[in-house]
């Protein structure tokens, strides 16, 4: 075990909150099947549905236990909005349920009369979000059925009857074939319940809660599309094979998949960030509700593509879900409008909010205490032992590595602190070892030789022999020696284990003949972890052994040649090496399952860092005064822009973080890693790649990666560096295969 088990992030749901989600999961899997949500149209609200919540205390779930209400956290209200949104429920429940939520926190009797007849169910009161003066007639969700609209109007609480409330209501066809209706059906002179900043900074409390849910509710719908999709592709059959196993077919689910488990994991965070009070709030809150309307619009399109002609009927379900995705978030206005919202939260000043500070909601995403306590430690080694060497050595990838500072990192203990005691390790946790990358990154000191060693030594340490492990372990631990990796050749490219370099064992040693490419670090380093085919009379997978190759053996060549990411890379030759025996790691065509080992470390590895490098390197760009003494930021194109990479931003390091709560809890998640990886990478690229635009001309002017640069020569660097993050570690391609085998269950798309 390489990492201790030390509890800090929390990505677990508690038991309560387990049998919250279990309970509302059944419930409306029951009340609201395909059959009943079709029922409920044109009208949009199924009256039976939303009795069966009024008798389980839905709509007074976030209204305080001392005023009649359930008392739930915001977390609990996501846990049922989302098991809404897998089933389409019929009913305006986030409108409702925050509408008496907001009434729960405003003064005055008028407010506690009006609470107490919604939380009996005499009357239903819904949150009208729109704007007050607005130039068309807004609509309110729920309105086509609900007594009373609560809003904000004139700096103030407002609260509007129904005009006619013995009017029969009136069907307005919409596209979600919810229950909408126009402000104008309602009073318009309102009842005022509170006025004053306080009043209005609760009601803008409720709008983020409003849209931290509705981004959960949008992420279960999306997600119960594509396990449709899904389904029927495994079934449907054509040209001999289920539909699912065509890359075509599966890899835009994968997509679709990874982008639905961070819009999740996003809402998560935004609620935490809410009930906590965090000044964080209104940006994660903003974030979450637009990239879960854009990805819910994506995963639907796609799981209806999926379906191919049959995907239009109306008879499908699916088209249900599509229909609602992109409905549902619509009815406040447009949802681009939320990036202004983004980088006003970020880079100017939000509106107030006020929430009540429900304390934890039992999720954290952060590193812990003891994590941030390490990393303070380590900044303080840095300042003192790296920094003479900062400008000289700075470089993200092999070109930074110095031989005397990793001896210093070895004694310090910093080199490889995860490993267990036994070997020179400190049995570090896999939180502090997440906020000691950080440091190096910080410092600009690069972790490519450490993270590369480490994936040898784990593999070492778990199949290699007690005299290999006594000669290459100490050394690696003491910052002595270094390790490449020699899996891709010529031919093989990312199909690894179609490797031809042949290992043939003489009697006394190995003798190993062959070529390797993209083994970087081999110019530097002193060992390669390298695989061999020992065995051409199996199948590929089952003939393969691999070998931990001292580099200093004769027969082996090394030519290095530079990359467009300012990276040196190697082909490496191998003729008549002579390898002892020891060196072999792992059983005689036992290969693959020590390789397994070595990719599913490095599988999880996102740039999540590189993104926010890239961010601020374009955010200082943005902020420089012009000639005519305007800044970019000032443009609301630009700032929305700059929003749109820092939604992408979160997301990633949302699917990063839960990758690495799974590892370090021993959760069973194996698509979260790929997930982080693909998420983080494809999005680096199409960041930069606008950003870059975005920049232009000055974008155009190479720089190093930091070192002072300017923020548009950051952009370039990153730029360059972006291309090969899809295809290091494992290419964006394997990733979505193993998402949509592992995540969705579809079959294998690979062979």
């Amino acid at each position: 075990m390489l990492y201790a088990p030390v509890k800090s992030m929390q990505l677990r749901l508690t038991e309560e909150q387990e049998i919250v989600r279990s309970t509302f999961a059944r419930l409306f899997a029951e009340e609201s099947t395909p059959e009943r949500v079709r029922g409920a149209e044109p009208l949009g609200f199924d009256s039976k549905l939303h009795d069966k919540l009024l008798g389980a205390g839905v709509p007074g779930l976030r209204v305080p236990e001392a005023l009649g209400g359930g008392g739930g956290t915001l977390l609990d209200l996501l846990l049922v909005a989302e098991q809404a949104g897998r089933c389409l429920a019929s009913v305006p429940l986030l409108e409702e349920v925050l509408a008496l939520a907001l009434l729960a926190r405003l003064p005055g009797e008028d407010a506690r009369e009006w609470l107490q007849c919604g939380l009996a169910g005499k009357r239903l009161i819904v949150l009208d979000l729109a704007a007050a003066g607005a130039a068309l007639d807004p609509l309110v969700s729920g309105g086509a059925v609900a007594d009373a609209v609560l809003g904000l109007d004139d700096e103030a609480v407002v609260l509007r009857q129904r005009s006619d409330p013995n009017a029969k209501p009136v069907p307005l066809a919409n596209l979600g074939s919810g229950a909408l209706a126009p402000r104008s059906g309602f009073d318009a002179a309102p009842e005022v319940l509170a006025r004053g900043a306080d009043a209005v900074a609760t009601f803008e409390g409720m709008r983020l809660e409003w849209k931290i849910a509705t981004a959960a509710a949008l992420a279960g719908l999306a997600r119960a599309a594509l396990e449709q999709a899904a389904s029927y592709a495994s079934e449907r059959v054509q040209f001999g094979r289920p539909i699912g196993s065509f890359q075509g077919v599966a890899h835009p689910l994968a997509d679709s998949a990874t982008e639905v488990a961070g819009a999740r994991l996003l809402s998560w965070k935004a609620a935490a960030s809410l009930a906590g009070g965090d000044a964080s709030a209104a940006a994660l809150a903003s974030m979450a509700f637009h990239w879960a309307s854009a990805s819910a619009t994506r995963a639907v399109a796609r799981a209806l593509h999926s379906f191919g002609g049959s995907g239009l009927s109306l008879e499908g379900d699916i088209q249900l879900y599509h229909r609602r995705a992109k409905a549902w978030a619509l009815w406040p206005g447009d949802p681009e409008d939320e990036l202004d919202r983004v980088a006003e939260a970020l880079w100017g000043d939000t509106p107030a909010f006020d929430v009540d500070r429900e304390g934890e909601v039992g999720i954290d995403f952060g590193y812990g205490e003891a994590a941030e306590r390490y990393a303070a430690a380590a900044r303080a080694f840095f300042e003192k032992q790296w920094s003479p060497l900062r400008n000289a050595r700075r470089h993200y990838a092999w070109e930074g590595y110095d031989p005397e500072f990793w001896k210093a990192l070895g004694a310090a203990g910093f080199l490889y602190p995860a490993w267990p005691k036994v070997f020179g390790g400190e049995a570090r946790s896999r939180y502090e070892m997440e906020a000691l990358a950080a440091v190096f990154f910080d410092f600009g000191c690069t972790r490519h030789p450490i993270d590369t060693t480490g994936m040898v030594a784990a593999a070492v340490m778990q199949f290699g022999s007690e005299e290999l492990k006594a000669e290459v372990l100490p050394r690696f631990a003491r910052g002595e020696a270094i390790s490449s990796l020699g899996y891709s050749e010529p031919g093989s490219g990312s199909d690894i284990a179609a490797a031809q370099t042949r290992a043939v064992f003489t009697g006394e040693a190995w003798r190993i003949d062959g070529q390797k490419m993209f083994t970087s670090g081999a110019n530097l380093g002193d060992y390669v972890f390298l695989l061999a085919r020992t065995d051409s009379e199996v199948p590929k997978h089952r003939g393969l052994t691999l070998f931990l190759v001292p580099l200093d053996r004769e027969g082996i060549e090394v030519r290095p040649f530079e990359t467009l990411s300012d990276e040196c890379t190697n082909a490496t030759y191998y003729e008549n090496v002579q390898v002892e025996d020891r060196y072999r790691v792992g059983e005689v065509d036992g290969g693959w399952q020590v390789l397994n080992l070595a990719l599913e470390l490095e599988h999880g590895k996102g740039v999540v860092l590189e993104q926010r490098a890239l961010l601020e390197g374009a955010l200082d760009w943005a902020r420089t005064l012009r000639r005519d003494g305007t800044r970019p930021t000032a443009d609301q194109g630009v700032r929305r822009r700059l929003a749109r990479a820092a939604i992408h931003t979160e997301v990633a390091d949302a699917l990063h973080r839960a990758a690495l709560f799974a590892a370090a809890e021993g959760e069973r998640a194996s698509a979260m890693g790929p997930m982080a990886k693909l998420f983080s990478s494809d999005r680096f690229i199409l960041d930069a790649a606008d950003l870059m635009d975005l920049c232009a001309p000055d974008s155009l002017l190479r720089g190093r990666h930091g070192g002072g640069d300017a923020g548009a020569a950051a952009v370039e660097f990153a730029y360059r560096l972006s291309t090969a993050t899809s295809i290091y570690g494992g290419t964006s391609e394997i990733m979505k295969s193993i998402i949509a085998q592992e995540s969705l269950g579809l079959p294998r798309s690979r062979s």
